[in-house]
């Protein structure tokens, strides 16, 4: 009887550290399903200062994890850079807190030799320029100026996408798409794109209401 006893308690005891070797796998496989770091860095972002470097530090800081920056020669209807739009007006907002997103652009910065976005935001009568580079997120630029101006807020989506707007373009303009900008002007919400052919730039807008495009090659 004693025999049995112990080979029952001995059973019991494997029994259970089966299950719990099994516990410990499923806790490693959860662990790598998780969202990365790089999803997960915005969320800290909003107690960053007005101090440049002490912003420029930390938010986006984990950005250029996602990819290799674009070369100055980039075809930016072909290449995107590791920041998308989405991305930099977050960064932006987070900066100054509050605002309408009344534009954002991306292109080629001679000074710094990097792709940047510029994303325009009023708050009150406080119209902010916020400058992030395309590779990191990082804030390398912000500046303030009063206005009486009016603005709309734009829209990534709607009533056009970009590559909406860009197939539109192309239909009148080619080369290749050294810059961008979506913005909100004299009443228009407008998609503007710089083409270069050969050394001859091209600046093509299309209207996100009407679908009108217009170039201007001087």
């Amino acid at each position: 009887m004693a025999i049995s006893t112990v080979t029952g308690i001995a059973a019991l005891a494997l029994a259970l550290a089966g299950c719990s070797g099994a516990g410990s796998e499923d806790d490693s496989g959860d662990a790598q399903s998780s969202p990365t770091a790089t999803g997960s860095a915005a969320s800290g972002e909003s107690g960053s200062t007005d101090e440049p470097s002490d912003s420029a530090s930390e938010e986006g800081g984990d950005a250029d994890v996602s990819g290799k920056a674009l070369p100055a020669d980039a075809d930016l209807s072909k290449e995107s850079p590791s920041v998308s739009p989405e991305d930099a007006i977050d960064t932006a907002l987070k900066k100054t807190g509050d605002g309408i997103v009344h534009g954002i652009e991306l292109d080629w910065d001679e000074t710094d030799s990097a792709w940047q976005y510029e994303v325009s935001i009023l708050d009150g009568n406080t119209d902010h320029e916020v400058e992030i580079d395309a590779a990191t997120g990082k804030i390398v630029d912000h500046d303030k100026d009063d206005t009486d101006d009016e603005e709309k807020a734009i829209d990534l989506k709607e009533p056009m996408t970009f590559d909406e707007a860009l197939d539109l373009a192309q239909e009148k303009s080619s080369g290749r798409l050294v810059g961008w900008k979506l913005e909100y002007d004299d009443g228009k919400k407008e998609f503007q794109f710089d083409f270069d052919q050969d050394g001859e730039e091209t600046e093509t807008t299309v209207d996100t209401e009407t679908k009108r495009v217009t170039v201007d090659d001087d």
